[in-house]
């Protein structure tokens, strides 16, 4: 009960927290938004007091601020449709700072003041009358070009210092939406792989009439692997957007606006323009990849039944199955590589033929070996140079052969234990073929003082009696005795009792004494 009640703290205590975060976010949003409101209308109304002439004038005025007066009618314009075309003109040339500064034409009894190529307003000897005292046109026209220059400055200062707040309000403003957007998708996401955890049986798996293609473990990865994506790409699009914005939203920074568009949104664009332009070719490649797929399902399903016990095959047994699934797939898949690809793309130079070319090339390599196996068993199968009988040696390695195949030799040594040994090794070794039994060989030491002929004589007698093929040699000779070795091939495998036996025999029989066996040299 304590532990349920202190989660239940918890939980309000997480949840207010929440709400409280929730309710700053939203005041400094709305306090941001009214500093840039209130920062723009406070820089725009700045209206100077009105300076006191004897004669009403009318205002020339840049927004709400008065630049200077007019009080005399001109080439049948009155004074008011000469301020509101002075008045016009400015508004005109206020956002374009490269019109630069005022400047004044002056012709006999008129001067003309321009902004760049723009007239603003023409004076006469009338106006500079109406300005009252003693002024020339002359001095008038230039004070009141650099009253223009003055207003013209002062506005795009203002200008300037409320686009730039404005600018700083906004990104707060759009940082704080795509802070609460990054967090949004993140929480949608994580519930979506939670609802995907905890209900693993309302997805279901892909079938194809009664046949399971893909399993729904395997549907419930992709569906995991496809949310972790999607989140993960809408988090860098929604930062990706909020950096674009913001740094188009300053002069020093615009530059760095185009190259990261034109890093990101290029590719992409022309990616999209292929995959437009390839979209049938696109949908045959899906179908044709459908079609495989489902047919090495098909293929793993039948030799998965054939080697649980499901389906009996004469021509296949259980044990094989399994290796045999992994061969025949592997071979549909690469040979609709090879085969298929060129038919789908129309070409023989694709990436898919390509890869085909490239994985027979492995395929070729890594088969190096038992190619060269067979090619070496090739001859010995076919030329009948061992037969199942004989008893050979090659490589250090012994027995009696009991097959003979293109890969291999099929040897039992003298345990009964197969000793297969690879055609290939009879290129680097040499192979002795004994005949049907094994070398025998006997050491024996007689007397010193017996003649060797008599000794030898009666040892070739022995061996001769049980061997096909047998020698005698007369190993070394000492004061306490000579050596003899007896060596043949028995006439059967088990002659090497045989052999010995007639050789103590033939000893005996001759009267020929025994030596003793010294040290070996």
């Amino acid at each position: 009960m304590t532990f349920v009640r202190q989660a239940g703290q918890a939980t309000r205590v997480r949840s207010a927290w929440n709400q409280g975060w929730r309710v700053v976010l939203l005041a400094l949003v709305w306090i941001s938004f009214f500093v840039a409101v209130g920062t723009r209308t406070a820089v725009a109304a700045d209206p100077p007091g009105r300076s006191a002439s004897l004669v009403a004038p009318i205002d020339v005025r840049l927004h709400e601020r008065i630049v200077f007066s007019l009080r005399a009618a001109r080439a049948g314009h009155s004074v008011q449709e000469r301020s509101q075309a002075a008045s016009a003109a400015l508004d005109s040339v206020l956002d374009d700072p490269s019109q630069g500064g005022a400047r004044i034409e002056e012709q006999p009894g008129t001067a003309v003041v321009f902004v760049g190529r723009t007239p603003i307003v023409t004076l006469g000897d009338d106006d500079a009358a109406a300005a009252g005292g003693e002024v020339t046109l002359h001095v008038y026209a230039a004070s009141v070009a650099s009253k223009i220059d003055d207003a013209l400055r002062a506005e795009r200062k203002r200008s300037a210092i409320a686009e730039h707040v404005f600018s700083l309000s906004l990104l707060v403003f759009s940082g704080l939406l795509a802070f609460l957007l990054f967090r949004r998708v993140g929480n949608l996401a994580g519930r979506a792989r939670l609802w995907v955890k905890a209900n693993p049986d309302r997805i279901p798996a892909l079938r194809l009439g009664r046949i399971e293609v893909i399993r729904p473990v395997a549907i419930r990865g992709a569906v995991s692997i496809a949310l972790a994506l999607a989140h993960r790409i809408a988090q860098f699009g929604i930062a990706y957007s909020w950096l674009i914005f913001a740094l188009s939203r300053f002069d020093a920074t615009r530059a760095y606006t185009d190259r990261l568009a034109g890093f990101v949104l290029v590719p992409l664009s022309a990616l999209l323009g292929r995959l437009g332009a390839a979209l049938p070719l696109v949908v045959v490649a899906t179908i044709a990849a459908a079609a495989l797929g489902i047919a090495v399902r098909f293929v793993g399903l039948f030799f998965g039944g054939v080697a649980r016990g499901e389906t009996h095959v004469v021509w296949l047994p259980r044990e094989l199955a399994g290796p045999t699934s992994v061969l025949v797939r592997a071979g549909m898949v690469l040979s609709s590589i090879v085969l298929a690809a060129p038919l789908i793309t129309g070409t023989d130079d694709g990436a898919l033929s390509r890869a085909g070319v490239v994985a027979l090339a492995a395929l070729g390599l890594a088969c190096t070996p038992v190619l060269a196996c067979a090619a070496a068993g090739v001859p010995t199968v076919f030329g009948r140079r061992l037969v199942p009988g004989d008893f050979v040696e090659i490589g250090g390695r012994e027995g009696v052969v009991r097959d003979v195949t293109l890969l291999e030799l099929v040897l039992e040594d003298s345990f009964g234990c197969q000793v297969r040994v690879p055609q290939l090794l009879g290129l680097w070794h040499a192979t002795h073929v004994l005949g049907t039994a094994p070398l025998a060989s006997i050491e024996v030491v007689v007397d010193p003082r017996e003649r060797p002929a008599k000794v030898e004589a009666a040892l070739v007698g022995a061996a001769l009696a049980t061997c096909e093929r047998a020698r005698v040699d007369l190993a070394s000779v000492d004061a306490d005795g000579a050596r003899w070795r007896v060596s043949g091939v028995p006439k059967h495998a088990k002659g090497a009792a045989a052999l010995a036996d007639a050789v103590v025999t033939a000893i005996a029989s001759g009267g020929i004494a025994l030596g003793r066996a010294g040290p070996r040299t």
